[in-house]
Order: structure tokens, then C-alpha cells, then sequence
């Protein structure tokens, strides 16, 4: 996968992106680059959401899958296909979408969900509050 860091703007697919529409990138993590791990509890409604954009609402679906690059204790931790709760979900070929509170488009790619629960992964705090308002781009 390519990286990008947090905030920065987003070129991946730029014929996915409406005219207009300013979209920063949000979780494109590879190794070799630091991201946030901080302690502090995200919003109660941050996970759920942030699963359910994953499975209901991907973006920029692509053909090929783009797999976590981190080191793993066992081979098991990552697979493509993760059961969280009663959702299974196909991680690694589409991007999740979400407007911050100042209008700016977010997205990150599928394999955030992964990043959080298994890396504590900690995005920024604009994009916390998006999904968990549940703001999700329009399409």
C-alpha cells in the first residue's frame, strides 16, 4: 500500500474524488514510518461506526488487495477476512469516507479498522469525530 501521512493531501485515486471536494488521508500506515498510539479512550461510538463504514460504505473499490505490512505475533492476527462481532469483513481493496466538522473529506483506506484493534493505531481526532457522528461522504 502506498503511504501518506496523516492529513496530508490525497492523490491515490484522484478520479475518485469529486471536483471540489479537498480529501486528506487518513491511515495509510506502512512500517518504517511512526503513527500516534496514544492511550486515551476513543468515543463510544468510534469502533462500531468506523466497522460499519467498512462493511456498508466502501469507496474506491479496487481489484487488487493491499495487505498490513506490520509484523504480526502469529500469522493468524491479520487475515483479509475478519469476523468483528457478528460483521465479517473484506479489509485491504476500498477506502472509508467521512466529512470532518470543517467540511474536509477524510478517507482511509478498509485496513484502518485492522490498524486500530490490532497496532493501536490512534487517527486523528477530526477523523474520530466524523465517524463517530457518522458523517459519511456522499458518493
Amino acid at each position: 500500500m502506498t503511504y501518506f501521512p496523516d492529513l496530508a493531501p490525497y492523490d491515490y485515486l484522484p478520479e475518485t474524488v469529486p471536483h471540489g471536494v479537498e480529501l486528506l488521508t487518513v491511515g495509510w500506515l506502512e512500517p518504517g514510518h511512526d503513527f500516534e498510539t496514544e492511550a486515551e479512550p476513543l468515543a463510544a461510538a468510534f469502533w462500531p461506526n468506523l466497522i460499519t463504514l467498512a462493511a456498508d460504505h466502501p469507496v474506491a473499490v479496487t481489484r487488487s488487495v493491499h495487505g498490513c505490512r506490520f509484523r504480526h505475533l502469529f500469522e493468524a492476527d491479520y487475515q483479509y477476512r475478519a469476523v468483528y462481532g457478528t460483521r465479517v469483513l473484506y479489509l485491504g481493496s476500498a477506502e472509508i469516507r467521512v466529512v470532518a466538522a470543517d467540511g474536509r473529506w477524510l478517507t482511509a483506506p478498509t485496513l484502518v479498522v485492522h490498524y486500530v484493534r490490532d497496532h493501536g493505531y490512534r487517527p486523528p481526532p477530526e477523523f474520530v469525530e466524523a465517524v463517530a457522528a457518522m458523517r459519511v461522504a456522499p458518493e
